[in-house]
């Protein structure tokens, strides 16, 4: 194919794709779903715009995933990991397993051939890192808790990757017992001589040439240098036969460390959105929707996309629940990976390239998977609506109070939220002799709150339920310091239901969000933008001895 027929077919599928993206977000959806379509539409299932093999689009737009990880692995400190791959390794191992297992089982009853029923369970058990992550980011909920829960499982399914490419050579070639053993200990050599490498290269050349006088200087060079990173690490990890996103998650990881951490992720962001659209054209490109209207195919995928949908959903609720997360973020967590992702294309087109499945099961599965990405953003915009409103129906005990919580604390302050903004909060009014409170939904947030001498209440502060156990009525203070504004009006709009006198302090990350704070009923708004403004000027000010 000649270069710049592919040139042409890039900018067929990103001019589609901005034009279908931009009506879908006038119309309330994400501009992923807008993408996803124009794949399709260009595509060689209608009309056929895009003269290029898809293989050779799908190499490009593998980038985009590539450095969306790399990015937020820019974001990710060594305390964020831990909670990330701690509790989310065991929860996310226990989604894979129980989520293959039980759609193995489902497709077993209506596919006769063994192998095909596998490849189906190690398909749905993923989901897409690249459109969960990207939503997720857009709403700003990528550091909310099922932001949090969601991601950290999402990390698990991209390690998981290799073994189920293994599963699938294993499949084709059926080699000996000796010989599968001998193919997943290299895979688990390769994966620790990735991380040792990247790791190395971080801490002994990565430091000298970021710390260089002349680096420093230069608004281009600490860049150039973290794109090369980025790529030298995919191409790394691609050699080794591993998911080149993987070696991009890693070297963002590494680079975190560094000064220019911040500087590099904002300045790669154009790049990642263009590779990230080339990604989900690409992705649409895969599915024929012709084939969705002959017979009764139509039907099959409905019912494949109704069972991915509320099956996943339920298992990671349940899963959840077995590690004792919160029930709502268990629920929405759930929602947010209700989809096929885009890994799992990969490991269709392998298992369809050596004839494990049928043209009619991959198309279903690709079709399906389409449908349940298309269905994704709106999902994810839902998902904590529908975990609130199914949690209370439920009657879950999606509270759970500490034991140590006195019921008949009063003349307190309450905090709701023990990140780093509350811990401050909780440490100064410490220091002057206050009797405190802390509302979390982190079991670990609520311990160190105890160990700190506050009194803990794990759970939401959005339930009124909560608030009453801690006491809001004879409370002589409350002071909200969660991120999330929505969060923030709800638990403001639950305590002034609650009592109408209390004063209310409440932090705003953003300045066009505190109008909605007062309005709920909150005294006193702290406007995180404001406040960095002052702090600014105040430190230009001494800079220049004024």
């Amino acid at each position: 194919m000649d270069f710049w027929h592919i040139i042409g077919d890039i900018t067929i599928l990103l001019a589609v794709a901005v034009f279908l993206g931009i009506i879908a977000e006038r119309i309330g959806l994400s501009g992923v779903v807008g993408y996803l379509l124009a794949g399709t539409i260009v595509g060689p299932s209608v009309f056929g715009w895009v003269a290029s093999d898809e293989e050779s689009i799908k190499l490009i737009a593998e980038i985009g995933v590539a450095l969306l990880l790399f990015t937020i692995g820019l974001e990710v400190n060594n305390k964020r990991l831990k909670q990330l791959l701690g509790r989310g390794l065991i929860i996310g191992s226990l989604q894979i397993l129980i989520t293959g297992l039980f759609t193995f089982s489902i497709a077993k009853l209506f596919v006769q051939d063994l192998k095909t029923a596998i490849i189906i369970g190690s398909m749905v058990a993923l989901s897409s890192t690249a459109v969960v992550t990207r939503v997720l980011q857009d709403r700003s909920e990528l550091d909310a808790p099922h932001g949090r829960f969601a991601f950290s499982i999402l990390l698990v399914q991209d390690l998981a990757i290799v073994p189920l490419m293994i599963l699938v050579a294993f499949l084709s070639e059926a080699p000996e017992a000796r010989e599968v053993a001998a193919e997943i200990g290299s895979a688990g050599a390769k994966l620790i001589a990735l991380v040792v490498i990247i790791f190395l290269s971080g801490v002994l050349v990565l430091p000298h040439f970021f710390g260089a006088a002349l680096i420093r200087r230069s608004s281009e060079f600490p860049v150039i240098l973290g794109i090369s990173t980025c790529l030298s690490s995919m191409w790394l990890s691609n050699s080794l036969g591993l998911s080149p996103a993987l070696g991009a998650f890693i070297a963002g990881l590494i680079l975190a460390g560094t000064p220019f951490a911040a500087q590099v992720r904002g300045d790669m962001a154009p790049l990642r959105y263009i590779f990230l659209t080339l990604f989900f054209a690409a992705t649409g490109m895969m599915a024929s929707f012709p084939w969705l209207f002959t017979g009764y195919h139509w039907l099959w995928t409905a019912g494949v996309v109704v069972c991915i949908v509320v099956g996943k959903s339920a298992i990671i609720w349940i899963v959840g629940l077995m590690m004792k997360e919160a029930s709502r973020v268990s629920i929405a967590g759930g929602l947010c990976l209700a989809q096929i992702g885009e890994f799992s294309f990969v490991i269709g087109a392998e298992a369809f390239d050596a004839d494990l499945v049928s043209n009619d099961i991959f198309q279903l599965m690709m079709v399906s998977s389409l449908i349940t990405l298309l269905l994704s953003p709106l999902l994810i915009f839902k998902s904590r609506a529908i975990a609130f409103v199914l949690d209370s129906l439920l009657g879950s005990a999606f509270s759970v109070f500490e034991e140590s919580a006195e019921r008949s604390i009063s003349n307190h302050v309450i905090v709701i939220g023990y990140g780093v903004a509350g811990r401050n909060v909780v440490k100064d009014l410490h220091e002057l002799g206050h009797n405190v409170l802390v509302i979390d939904m982190s079991p670990t947030g609520i311990k160190e709150a105890q160990q700190e001498g506050a009194t803990g209440v794990l759970g939401n502060s959005q339930r009124r339920d909560v608030l009453e156990h801690a006491g809001s009525k004879t409370s002589k203070l409350i002071v909200t310091t969660l991120p999330d504004y929505r969060s923030s009006v709800q638990t403001i709009q639950q305590i002034r239901a609650i009592s109408s006198n209390v004063p209310i302090v409440s932090r705003s990350r953003y300045s066009i969000h505190g109008d909605l704070l007062r309005t709920a009923g909150a005294d006193i708004v702290v406007d995180e933008e404001e406040c960095v403004g002052h702090i600014l000027a105040q430190k230009t000010m001494q800079q220049l001895g004024l």
